[in-house]
């Protein structure tokens, strides 16, 4: 998520070091998105056992080495690569990849000049290959919709992805052609590119809006903010305990304020993971020093939820991003232009912000304890805390009331 995802090691080329540092890698805290894992949930069919989500204990990140993917590489996809570098994931493990030129593929007609990003999910969300198949189904509607995002590779058998056997686990394996640009994590950031993010986010969820819920209604992943009263048995990680004390608050008023009065809050399929290294930027001329959005990766938590939920953790990104609570005036700004945001889904965005941010901090947490050599997701949480706390002690009232003036006086000012 969030404090999600980042290049780890750069051995492409050099232009890669300033290009996607993570494309379609993990995560959404650029910051901790944290072991992203699914399962379902149906109630239409009480005799299916859903699967499951992420336990307390569980390591589920794939064990492969370099040769390997190579191997994988070659075997399915018949191309033979000429450099690679590792991204940075949470609990899946994906490959920055240079092909030859050379192509035994016989459905590849051409090689991305661009590069690709091989996806090797981790275990548990293998279980279910349903869910990657509607991922697949996802980017090509909404490249078809002019929105870039990567496009899925199909393998020397015609199919998106594989499942394979690596180390004693099952594992699903695809291709997805690199999408060139910058991560918006890191570029400059002048008003007008949180306001974009917002129009951004929701121009996705309108595009989304013609899939078929039953794709992903089944999805039920420890991400989800449906799923945040969860987060209370991950948080014996925290050892600071005034931050703990925040966390409890914060999942008491979500249990009090936002789960009774989930069924009023309007439902669609939405991308669940708008944070700041999912968004791509490029420059708006070669010879410009600002830039606009033009892409986004990354599609590991799309969801049947709430359109509220996906406003929310937008603003989370975006507000650690900029480290500043006035930037989600912005965000809403943007967003309101496509989608007329209800006053009562608006009445409830700072619990739902602070619970997006303590689900990152927290699952940052307990990844780092099962996994030792995943330090990245530490890097935001000095800034995370800093953030929940302030954001914690606002006024909800006050706060909401500064964000409707910041956007409205930014939709004023760009009329």
């Amino acid at each position: 998520m969030e404090m999600k995802t980042m290049v780890k090691k750069r051995s492409v080329a050099e232009e890669s070091q300033s290009e996607n540092e993570a494309n379609d890698a993990p995560n959404s805290n650029g910051s901790p998105k944290e072991n992203k894992t699914d399962g379902a949930h149906d109630s239409e069919e009480s005799n299916v056992q859903p699967p499951e989500t992420l336990k307390p204990g569980s390591q589920i990140r794939p064990t492969v080495s370099e040769e390997e993917v190579r191997k994988l590489a070659e075997r399915l996809y018949g191309i033979t690569v000429l450099e690679m570098c590792e991204l940075d994931s949470y609990d899946d493990r994906n490959f920055m990849i240079q092909a030859d030129s050379y192509v035994k593929n016989p459905i590849l007609k051409s090689i991305n000049t661009s590069g690709y990003v091989m996806k090797i999910a981790n275990s548990l969300d293998s279980k279910d290959e349903t869910f990657f198949h509607a991922q697949n189904e996802i980017m090509l509607l909404l490249s078809k919709r002019g929105i870039k995002c990567p496009v899925p590779v199909q393998n020397i058998h015609g199919k998106y992805h594989s499942v394979e056997k690596l180390n004693q686990f099952e594992n699903v394996v695809r291709l997805l052609e690199y999408i060139p640009g910058k991560v918006f994590h890191g570029v400059p950031h002048p008003d007008g590119l949180f306001y974009q993010a917002g129009q951004f986010i929701a121009r996705i969820d309108s595009a989304l809006k013609s899939v078929d819920k039953d794709l992903v209604a089944k999805r039920n992943s420890i991400w989800m903010l449906d799923n945040f009263p969860k987060l209370k048995d991950f948080i014996y990680v925290i050892k600071d305990e005034h931050h703990k004390g925040i966390v409890e608050q914060v999942l008491d008023a979500f249990q009090r304020r936002i789960i009774p009065n989930l069924g009023e809050f309007e439902q669609g399929v939405i991308y669940g993971d708008f944070n700041e290294h999912n968004v791509i930027v490029n420059k708006k001329a070669s010879n410009s020093k600002e830039y606009e959005i033009t892409g986004i990766i990354d599609f590991g938590d799309v969801c049947y939820s709430r359109y509220v939920f996906e406003l929310a953790i937008a603003m989370t990104y975006m507000i650690l991003e900029s480290a500043d609570l006035n930037t989600g005036g912005l965000v809403i700004a943007g967003y309101s232009m496509i989608r007329l945001i209800p006053q009562h889904e608006k009445d409830v965005l700072k619990v739902a912000i602070a619970a997006r941010l303590c689900q990152s901090l927290v699952l940052g947490l307990y990844t780092a304890t099962v996994d030792a050599t995943n330090q990245y997701i530490l890097s935001t949480q000095t800034r995370g805390w800093n953030v929940l706390e302030a954001l914690w002690q606002e006024s909800e009232k006050d706060l909401l009331e500064r964000w409707n003036t910041i956007a409205e006086e930014y939709l004023t000012r760009s009329s």
